[in-house]
Formats: C-alpha cells, sequence, structure tokens
C-alpha cells in the first residue's frame, strides 16, 4: 500500500481473495487489518504487543511518516537500534555485522521513552522551537503593523511642519514645498510596501509554522515510536528552515524599525535667498523595536542527543568559480545577502566589487582618510560594512555605504585596528598595542571594552565572533584562541597543519575557517577545537590565502590569496 493511499481492504484478506474493510493499521507489520483480522492479531504470541490504531488515524499521519518502514530490508527484522557513527538505523541482525566495531549503537526504545518521560519526547523540543518560533512571527507582524501606524503620523506631523514652515516664508519657495511633500508621500509609499511585503513574508512562515504545528499534534498521538523517532529529523529540518528565513529578515535588517524624518536647512532664517532646497527627507531603519529570542539555538539541538554535532570530517568543499581580481594584498573580503563579493585592497583606499557571476562590477575609493587606510571588512547590515584602517592614520573603524563607499560612522579606537568583525550590535577588533577591543555600534566607543588577557600587539592580526564566543587567529605564535566574552579561554588549536593562521570566519553550526598562509590552506575547526582538518589545500589554487569569508545563507565559502585570485567554493 502506497504511503499516500488510504487503505480500504484488509490486507490479510485480500490474500484469500476477500475484500474486508480495513478498521485498523498495525505499524510494526505494515498491514490493515479488518475487525476480525484484527483480534487474531492482538492474540497471537508474535503480534501480540503490536500496537495498532484505527484506519482514520492512519489517514491524518503526514505522507513522509507513513514511508517510514520498520523493518531491515536486507534481514526482514524490525529496525530497533540506530548507530551514531553512521547516522542509520539497524536490525538486531545488523548490529551484530556490518555494525559489530561501532561504538556508538543506542537502543531506539532507550531514547523515545526516558525514566521520566513519554514516547513523543522526540518531538517536544521541535514543539517548543515552533512556539518560540511562532511567538517571534506574530510579535513582528504586531510590531511591523505598528511601524505602519507610526509612518503614517509621522508623515501627517512632517506635513503640518512643512506647511507651517511654508507661511513663514514668500511665494518663492512654492515649488521648494511642492517637491518636498512628494518626497515625503514616496518615501512612505516605498517605506511601507517594503514593510507590507516584510509582513507577507512572516505570515506565510507563520501558516508553515501552523501546518508543522498541526503534523507533530497528529504524530504524537498516532505514529509508532519508529515513526515518531525518524520524523522528527524531518521536522527539525523543516523548522530549521523557517527560523532562518525568520533570522534572515531580522539579520538583512528587515525587522529594522522605519522612521521618516524631516530636516530644514539650518540657514534657512538669515539666507532665504540663498536656500535652493525647502528641505530634505530621509529614512532611518537601524532601531529594532522587535525581539527575538531563540532560546540559546534550542532547533539546532533537537536532534543533537541522537546523532551528536555534525563531525568536521564530514564537511567538503565544490569550487564554484574561480576570480581574476588581479591586484596584491588582497587584506579582507565579504559578500553582501544578494551575492555580490567585495575585495579590500591593504592600505589602498580601495574596495573592489564583484557581482555574484563572478564578473568585475566596479572599483570604489574611501576618501575621507588623511592617508590610505584598509585591513579589513564586516558585514554590518544589507548596505553596510564596516572598515578597519589597519597600519595608518586614523585610528579609525568606518562604516561604509555598500553601493558608493560613503562613510556614514567612524569610531576613534585610538590605536591601529586590523581584524575585524561584527556580530549583532557588536564590533570586535584586534589593535596594535591593547589587544582585543569590543563596542556596540550604536553607543560609538563611549563602552569600549577591552577583553581581559588579550592586551599586548595583536599587529595583523583576524577575529570572528558569535552570541557567546570571540575566535583569534594569531599567525605571531601559530594558534586559533577562543575566548568567552571576559576573556578566559575556552581552548587553544595549535598544529602543524595551520602556519601563519590569517582571515578566520563561522559557518552557521560554529565550525571556524581558517586560511593558512604559509601552509597555504584553509583548515576546519570544530566549534569546540577538538577536530580540524584541511578543507582546501595548494592542489586546489590555494597559495599564501589572507582573507575568508563564510555566507551562512547560501553555505558558500569566500577565499582570497595574497595575490591576485579569489575562489567560491560550495560547503557541502
Amino acid at each position: 500500500m502506497a504511503a499516500n493511499e488510504s487503505p480500504q481492504f484488509c490486507d490479510v484478506c485480500l490474500n484469500r481473495d476477500l475484500n474486508k474493510t480495513a478498521e485498523e493499521y498495525c505499524p510494526q507489520c505494515e498491514e490493515v487489518l479488518c475487525g476480525e483480522c484484527r483480534d487474531h492479531h492482538k492474540i497471537s504470541r508474535s503480534s501480540k504487543s503490536h500496537k495498532t490504531i484505527t484506519v482514520d488515524k492512519y489517514n491524518i499521519l503526514p505522507s513522509f511518516i507513513k514511508k517510514i518502514k520498520h523493518n531491515c530490508e536486507e534481514h526482514d527484522f524490525v529496525l530497533e537500534f540506530f548507530c551514531k557513527s553512521h547516522d542509520s538505523l539497524c536490525c538486531k541482525i545488523c548490529s551484530i555485522t556490518a555494525h559489530k566495531a561501532c561504538k556508538e549503537i543506542m537502543f531506539i526504545e532507550d531514547f523515545l521513552t526516558p525514566s521520566k518521560g513519554h514516547p513523543s519526547v522526540a518531538l517536544d523540543n521541535i514543539e517548543k522551537v515552533l512556539k518560540n518560533l511562532e511567538s517571534n512571527i506574530s510579535s513582528a507582524i504586531k510590531d511591523k503593523n505598528r511601524n505602519l501606524t507610526d509612518l503614517r503620523e509621522q508623515k501627517r506631523v512632517i506635513t503640518e511642519i512643512i506647511k507651517e514652515k511654508r507661511q513663514e516664508i514668500n511665494k518663492l519657495f512654492d515649488n521648494f514645498e511642492e517637491a518636498l511633500l512628494k518626497k515625503a508621500s514616496a518615501l512612505e509609499t516605498e517605506c511601507c510596501q517594503k514593510i507590507e511585503e516584510v509582513i507577507a513574508k512572516l505570515i506565510e512562515e507563520k501558516t508553515k509554522v501552523d501546518e508543522i504545528k498541526k503534523d507533530v499534534e497528529s504524530v504524537k498521538s498516532f505514529a509508532s515510536n519508529l515513526q515518531i523517532f525518524v520524523g522528527s529529523k524531518s521536522f527539525e529540518e523543516n523548522v530549521s528552515t523557517n527560523e532562518l528565513k525568520v533570522q534572515k529578515l531580522y539579520d538583512d535588517g528587515s525587522l529594522n524599525d522605519v522612521i521618516i524624518e524631516c530636516t530644514f536647512n539650518e540657514k534657512l532664517e538669515q539666507f532665504i535667498k540663498e536656500i535652493n532646497t525647502f528641505g530634505d527627507m530621509k529614512v532611518d531603519s537601524s532601531e529594532k523595536h522587535v525581539s527575538f529570542t531563540w532560546k540559546g539555538d534550542t532547533s539546532a539541538q533537537i536532534y543533537q542527543s541522537i546523532s551528536g554535532a555534525k563531525s568536521v570530517e564530514n564537511i567538503n568543499v565544490k569550487i564554484v568559480r574561480k576570480i581574476n581580481v588581479g591586484r596584491n594584498e588582497l587584506s579582507g573580503c565579504v559578500m553582501s545577502e544578494s551575492g555580490n563579493m567585495l575585495f579590500l585592497l591593504a592600505h589602498k583606499n580601495s574596495l573592489i566589487k564583484y557581482s555574484s557571476n563572478g564578473e568585475f562590477h566596479s572599483e570604489l575609493h574611501i576618501n575621507t582618510a588623511p592617508s590610505n587606510i584598509g585591513y579589513d571588512l564586516a558585514v554590518v547590515d544589507s548596505n553596510t560594512i564596516a572598515v578597519s584602517t589597519g597600519g595608518n592614520n586614523p585610528h579609525k573603524i568606518y562604516l561604509i555605504d555598500i553601493n558608493n563607499a560613503e562613510v556614514r560612522q567612524d569610531f576613534d579606537l585610538k590605536d591601529y585596528c586590523y581584524g575585524l568583525s561584527y556580530h549583532k550590535g557588536s564590533l570586535v577588533c584586534c589593535t596594535q598595542n591593547q589587544g582585543i577591543h569590543i563596542f556596540d555600534k550604536s553607543k560609538k566607543v563611549t563602552n569600549m571594552q577591552v577583553l581581559p588577557y588579550t592586551t599586548g600587539s595583536l599587529y595583523g592580526t583576524y577575529v570572528t565572533s558569535n552570541e557567546n564566543f570571540i575566535f583569534h587567529s594569531n599567525y605571531h605564535d601559530n594558534s586559533v584562541v577562543c575566548y568567552n566574552y571576559n576573556g578566559q579561554v575556552q581552548w587553544k588549536y595549535t598544529n602543524s597543519l595551520l602556519r601563519r593562521p590569517k582571515g578566520i570566519t563561522l559557518d552557521h553550526k560554529n565550525n571556524i575557517y581558517v586560511a593558512g598562509d604559509e601552509s597555504s590552506n584553509i583548515v576546519v575547526i570544530s566549534k569546540d577545537g577538538k577536530q580540524a582538518k584541511e578543507l582546501i589545500g595548494a592542489s586546489d589554487g590555494i597559495s599564501n590565502p589572507r582573507a575568508i569569508y563564510f555566507h551562512k545563507t547560501k553555505n558558500i565559502l569566500l577565499v582570497t590569496n595574497n595575490m591576485n585570485t579569489a575562489f567560491l567554493f560550495d560547503v557541502i
């Protein structure tokens, strides 16, 4: 019987050329039974322990749950064990033949029925994540609707201010007033349209969450233990996908509060004849009024108790393209949300942009500094990157527009700044003489923190970070060090496999990718620092790599050699 078919006749009776209406389904036997056969099934020695469900309950199970087989295809015994090493189910024959040497084989029933649990405990975390995700989406929708109301009110207030100001000047400014009002309306329309698009995306994800919740409820109530066990993986993948999409909206600034502001020329009263505009409009979308709570990456932990963290040995890459940048000292690189690649030339005031298809787009120049700057890059949002200056004055980090290199903000660190990282409002930077600095970009450098135990020269070194840890690659002693935000060392990696480590980045599972300058390779290190392997080497074209960036949404790794060449890899 196909998983998407509704059972009509008893399977046992069909074997006897009889057509009797099916009433019950046995997951272990994978058969539907009529009333008479069900009664025999319940008293038979081989099947009396089997738990059956009604056909109506079977029909509401998700189709992928119905497809899960209970018996081993090779030996036809019940699949009752799980091998962590091979990430596969096995029967008792498999466990003593193909998996004899495996050390991590567990009995499925032990996982699904802990001492104080219940058969559907594997789905509890999924339900918690769904509830949390649903709450986040609902909060975001509510906040975006509030933002729509505020925008319209802001437009109304601005219109009144404009008209009041207009009464103070003569008819010469009629055209200016009209132009400014049109700009206000255009911005309102544009911003509202974007917000409504975000709301539509959020509603779509909420609908998906509701569907998964319904499926989870049916599985909890009617699926077998094995179906629950295997089905949990599929639920986890679906939930992780939904969560990633919503998190992407959060990260790319789609959920930032949008505010329309009106500013007037400061010289309006004194120099009316010299003024050529009535005012201006701008949109501020930097402030977030809604916050998400992910419960410490709960979704990533849903299945961890079964299969454990993915070994770095299972991480591989496939080259997508090679980019001939044709310039020396490529010290920094990043990718925008759309996939455009940005390369920074060390101390050249130069930012080179390539399209996602590998074609040259433009070269931008950062002209606000009194001397040649440039060392490392970090993505701040979909339109902004941070640039560290390196070993030339001034001692600053600049926030610049990706599209035109216009400086939006700068931070004076009072020391040469090198490797740079940005994560959820916090900038982390390696300095020449004062170790690793951390500060909130919204408060400039008034809350500057120097990470303890990292003071001293970190000339030319690189850094990356997440919510809990800072990862520092130090080519001076050939090490990669993980710190918490109190400056305590969590682990330190040193090995001849990685020599003169430079650029460093994280994937979405917090594995660490490091460019080995002298070893001419890319090494991936597990988040606990206990595993490592060479992921890319000289045979792949890597030669003295320096900058590296992992695009977490697209699962793509961007690597640059110190001279001329960059590479784009799919991480699989």
